[in-house]
């Protein structure tokens, strides 16, 4: 009598539903990622056990290895808003700003970092946007601190007119002299500014970027 044979069930998985979902999972991850803006100052910060997230809207005062200073916010609607505040509450101190035309106002917002003084502006705006992407902190003095001429007082006043709320956070070399930071610290305290909470940016043990709270 012959034998019976069972017939054999295919063990093959359609992979086609996986693909699918791999690929709209791949789409949406592109679509939602935020990408590190171009840094054109290089900023080696100490490191720190700290966890918390940068917060958002974000002022931050640089001090690279140097000692020279830089200001920057973390969109371009806080800094075309901290110009405007800049021309409105400071022009007659800074007559240049004054005369800035529409387009370079809105060049202004390509700076990542701004780290010169006032009266250079109009010169770096009127060169345009690939001038200003190819601007690096060897190229930038940084913004004058002195008593005297003290405009990063002014360019934080500027932000802060542009949202009251924006957490302001300090941005340091780990080799850079304390007596910048110290500077920054006592111009964001002072009666004029009035910023006693800040936050500063460190290196989290291992990778990325942490802040600790002061």
């Amino acid at each position: 009598m012959p034998r019976i044979k069972l017939p054999r069930k295919s063990t093959a998985i359609d992979m086609t539903a996986m693909t699918d979902v791999s690929f709209l999972l791949l789409t949406f991850f592109i679509l939602t990622a935020k990408f590190r803006p171009h840094q054109p100052v290089i900023i080696d910060t100490p490191t720190s056990r700290s966890e918390l997230i940068l917060p958002d809207p974000l002022m931050t005062i640089s001090v690279d290895k140097e000692g020279k200073v830089f200001y920057s916010l973390s969109s371009l609607e806080l800094k075309s808003t901290s110009l405007n505040n800049m021309i409105e509450k400071y022009g007659d101190k800074y007559p240049v700003l004054k005369n800035l035309s529409e387009q370079q106002k809105t060049e202004f917002a390509n700076i990542e970092m701004m780290g010169f003084d006032v009266q250079q502006l109009p010169d770096i705006l009127t060169k345009g946007n690939d001038y200003i992407q190819s601007l690096t902190g060897e190229q930038m003095p940084g913004i004058p601190i002195d008593s005297s001429n003290n405009q990063l007082q002014d360019w934080i006043m500027a932000g802060r007119y542009a949202n009251p709320n924006m957490r302001v956070a300090i941005k340091g070399d780990s080799k850079s002299n304390i007596k910048t930071i110290q500077e920054v610290i006592k111009t964001l305290t002072n009666e004029t500014v009035n910023v006693n909470t800040f936050n500063l940016i460190t290196s989290l043990e291992g990778s990325g970027e942490a802040v600790k709270p002061e």
